[in-house]
């Protein structure tokens, strides 16, 4: 949100310099990310929380620093100079025929107007220098003023065409899904199913909270128009928002919950500058379409109940200070209304409709500590004690560290990819995207599905890091999910990781070294191939982790030293099996592993050593003889000359 310091400054009188003003709205919560210099002003850019709606406003910042600079005197919601209304929006011309067809369920509020004989043109320069301050691209007078009351009050307003809405009837509904939606700036969309809409006798000519229609839109050609200042629902422009990936300034503030109460005042402004800057008069009566009165509502507090979640006592005085200089015009209960509470100081407060996040008590525990200061609350240690029991959700995250620290031993390099993938990562996975969860609303067709396998992100990682180093090796422990839709869904923690360097046997080597470490018997063959000659592996982790053995045995160093030779033998039986012939013959064979093979000669690594004794040759040539006359009669074996 931008935010001239000139354009605040019409509302508000401000005694600090531009720097404390940012320090000051910072610590009241709303994030100053830059303050620029212009020639003839200072602009903030803040950052505004998704449940502060009201602070996506000119007015609505101006009633946070009127809270910071006027807190003292109580009295900050007075001081604010909001704009002065002239229009009574009673008919002065011939009052114009319009139906008006809506469903309270889809649209709350509808809040219009029409004025005839306006002429469209070019804003005045203030009302664009301003706009363009605010990051807003003149158009025509008529949509310049819609734009300006929406940063100025909050509301968002379209103003129609009236003789293009065909037969002048007006419907509010939703679509049944593939409908074709031409916006204002030329863009057509295939609108998908449960979107809210308005339309005339012919076709859709508004797409509501977020776009206007190109068929009804304010041109040079324009006599008449129907000025509309609706509220919508937050979840079904969120809905429809996300799903076209289409965002405007409308949309972030229905989104988020616009000001109920406050349509007819937009309305009024509206038509106050329509009248001043393109002439015309008002041609009908005001519609206000609506099921509920939008009026402040009543919110207790406890003084006691404050203090006790604050942990610091705040005098009652000085509460009913900050309260009104947010303008929530706090006011001490009556002694008969608060019996029930057991004499404790209440204090009510009217919320006004702009106050959508003002809900419960600590609600308004909370406004009263950010303009109280956090800075001034005393330091303490937090009180309690140490908690000695694991939460049901607690992760020791040793484990992982222990096996990615052997990963990362081995020349491997850690990533971290996105949970969400694209449909054409999955097609390049050869899998078939109807068998994988999909997001309803992604934010975009790269991030459409829910990954069943970390491969297609650790493929895409491989690839574009091979113009810049020769040897990659990645690994990436993360979740996966699986299952086609919620009920059969699903998610684990896989391991799993990629190179283009080392060989199948040092991975092989890894994965052993690992299943070691964590005591889980296991073949890694079964979790390792060949990917367009990478080595790739991939396993749960989460089922893998149940089968770790903690219990490990101590084997001292052997207090006499082995012998070790090597052995040559030519066989057609398996490695496996000769193996295993050669460890029978004798306890004191402590150690055998195939050492080179040519051809069909195999050279086999034997250790013998006894942890009683020292070994003599003599002890060794017995058990030699022994073994090389059991491989002869068994595989027919022979000792290479």
């Amino acid at each position: 949100m931008l935010a001239p310091l000139s354009w605040l400054k019409e509302y508000v009188d401000i005694k600090l310099t531009p720097k404390e003003l940012g320090e000051k709205l910072t610590e009241v919560g709303l994030g100053v990310e830059k303050i620029t210099k212009t020639s003839d002003d200072t602009i903030f850019e803040l950052e505004i929380t998704p449940n502060r709606p009201d602070l996506l406003s000119i007015i609505g910042i101006t009633r946070e620093i009127a809270a910071i600079e006027n807190q003292p005197a109580g009295k900050a919601g007075k001081n604010i100079k909001y704009p002065k209304f002239k229009t009574q929006l009673k008919p002065t011309a011939k009052v114009l025929p319009l139906t008006i067809k809506t469903d309270s369920k889809i649209n709350p509020r509808f809040t219009g107007i029409i004025i005839s004989g306006v002429k469209v043109g070019e804003s005045p320069k203030w009302l664009k220098d301003r706009l363009e301050k605010m990051g807003q691209r003149p158009i025509n007078n008529i949509v310049d003023i819609t734009n300006y009351v929406m940063l100025e009050l909050g509301n968002p307003i379209h103003a129609f065409d009236y003789d293009k809405i065909a037969e002048h009837i007006m419907i509010v509904s939703q679509t049944k899904g593939g409908e074709k939606f031409e916006s204002v700036d030329g863009v057509t969309y295939h609108l998908p199913k449960d979107t809210v809409v308005i339309s005339d006798k012919e076709k859709i000519i508004d797409l509501c909270g977020i776009k206007g229609g190109r068929n009804t839109g304010t041109y040079e050609d324009t006599k008449t128009i129907f000025i509309r200042v609706p509220v919508e629902i937050s979840n079904l422009i969120r809905r429809t928002s996300l799903s076209l990936g289409l965002r405007s300034e409308a949309s972030s503030i229905f989104e988020r919950g616009v000001n109920a109460g406050g349509t007819i005042d937009a309305l009024k402004r509206t038509v106050d500058l329509v009248l001043e800057l393109a002439g015309g008069e008002v041609a009908s009566e005001l519609y206000d379409i609506k099921k509920e009165y939008f009026k402040p509502w009543k919110l207790e507090l406890r003084v006691k109940r404050l203090n006790q979640i604050l942990g610091i006592e705040i005098p009652t005085k000085k509460i009913l200070e900050i309260l009104g200089s947010l303008n929530l015009s706090p006011i001490h209960l009556p002694g008969e209304r608060k019996r029930h509470l057991e004499g404790e100081t209440v204090i009510e407060c009217a919320i006004p409709t702009y106050r959508n996040d003002l809900k419960i008590e600590e609600d308004l525990i909370e406004e009263i500590a950010r303009i109280y200061g956090y800075n001034n609350f005393p330091k303490t240690m937090p009180g309690g004690t140490i908690p000695t029991k694991q939460i049901p959700y607690f992760k020791d995250y040793r484990l992982d560290e222990k096996v990615k620290n052997i990963l990362k031993a081995s020349g491997f390099s850690e990533i971290y990819t996105y949970s969400l993938i694209s449909e054409k990562d999955l097609i390049e996975a050869g899998i078939n995207s109807q068998n994988v969860l999909r997001v309803d609303n992604p934010v975009s067709r790269d991030f459409e599905y829910l990954r069943p396998t970390l491969k297609t992100n650790l493929l895409k990682a491989l690839s574009q890091n091979k113009s810049n180093f020769e040897k990659i090796n990645l690994f990436e422990l993360g979740k996966v999910y699986n299952g086609k839709n919620l009920d059969e869904a699903e998610e684990n923690y896989f391991l799993s990781g990629i190179s283009n360097s080392k060989s199948y046997f040092e991975v092989k080597g890894m994965l052993e070294k690992i299943f070691e470490d964590l005591g889980i018997k296991e073949d890694p063959t079964r979790y390792i191939e060949i990917l367009n000659e990478r080595i790739f592996f991939e396993l749960n982790y989460s089922e893998l982790i149940k089968k770790i053995n903690p219990d490990k045995k101590f084997i001292p160093l052997p207090k006499y030293p082995p012998i070790v030779e090597d052995l040559s033998i030519i066989s057609d039986a398996k490695t496996s099996e000769i193996i295993d012939e050669i460890k029978k013959q004798s306890s004191i064979i402590v150690n055998v592993s195939l050492l080179d093979q040519f051809e069909d000669s195999r050279t086999f690594h034997i250790v013998y050593q006894d942890e009683n004794k020292n070994l003599t040759g003599e002890e060794v040539a017995k058990i030699r003889e022994k073994l090389l006359k059991s491989l002869k009669e068994k595989f027919t074996a022979r000792l290479r000359e």
